[in-house]
């Protein structure tokens, strides 16, 4: 289905060199949008911008979203470019993959500077600047992991459900939707998040997990994100068959308790209650 409503506005994507945040800004060139691309390296950035439809129409503005005390004067330096931003991606983050116990206090405050603090930053600095002028829309990548923790990503689940606890106090005290927000869950998506992860004693992850390789391909996430921003919808869920764990947990709290604990889609699946790629 074509999405519509793109052409002509400005668009900030963060994290936007790789994965979900590079396929967005193909998507959104290609659809006429005015786009500003961030994130820490230039090089990348310079190859998504030159993969752009319109690369004249995009502008680079590097940005480490773990130097939260840097980020009111990008947010600004982004919204003075073009005298006002249409939509605001909050797509920058990264993971820790092992277990609570072995993961340093460090690393979880990395986290949630990257994944969520970022984000919050962003949003106070250009929330202002929305409301006064009438409009704006932020849109934020959550996770599954937004929606019940999973084994080894502690660190993780917890900014992802931080994102919905702040982003849906948010929406709740707009009084006028001039304003809008769109929380963003993706299942498993073919990135190198997991790749690029760190372990708790920060060294690198470094593999890919099998059930990510098997994941939707970036393209088809960020094509589905596209269609439920111009929608207006509040949330969405965007992923093969294993977003269906969402619903097995709220309707069989206890069930999915246990099967998480033992691996998160290999039991759903074994019970029939999740059906698709192996993980």
């Amino acid at each position: 289905m074509q999405v519509q409503g793109f052409n002509a506005k400005v668009v900030w994507i963060t994290g936007a060199s790789s994965g979900i945040g590079a396929a967005l800004a193909l998507e959104l060139s290609r659809l006429g949008a005015i786009l500003i691309l961030s994130a820490r390296s230039v090089e990348n950035l310079e190859v998504v911008k030159a993969s752009c439809t319109n690369p004249d129409q995009v502008t680079i503005l590097t940005a480490d979203m773990a130097e939260t005390d840097s980020l009111p004067s990008i947010a600004a330096q982004a919204w003075r470019l073009h005298h006002g931003i249409d939509y605001v991606f909050l797509n920058a983050g990264f993971a820790v993959r092992d277990r609570i116990i072995n993961t340093e206090v460090e690393l979880i405050k990395k986290v949630m500077d990257v994944n969520f603090f970022s984000a919050v930053v962003l949003t106070k600095t250009l929330l202002p600047l929305m409301k006064a002028r009438g409009a704006g829309h932020f849109v934020v990548t959550s996770s599954l992991s937004g929606k019940y923790g999973i084994p080894q990503l502690g660190a993780y689940a917890a900014s992802k459900h931080a994102l919905h606890g702040f982003f849906d106090s948010l929406r709740a005290e707009q009084e006028t939707d001039e304003v809008k927000i769109t929380i963003v869950i993706p299942g498993l998506v073919k990135t190198n998040i997991s790749v690029k992860a760190l372990k708790g004693d920060g060294s690198a992850y470094g593999k890919m997990q099998e059930s990510i390789s098997s994941g939707i391909s970036p393209e088809a996430c960020a094509h589905g994100i596209l269609q439920a921003v111009a929608k207006g919808k509040n949330e969405v869920l965007i992923g093969g068959s294993e977003i269906a764990s969402v619903w097995v947990k709220r309707l069989f709290p206890g069930l999915f308790s246990y099967l998480i604990r033992k691996h998160p889609l290999q039991k759903l699946r074994k019970l029939g209650l999740v059906k698709g790629r192996k993980s």
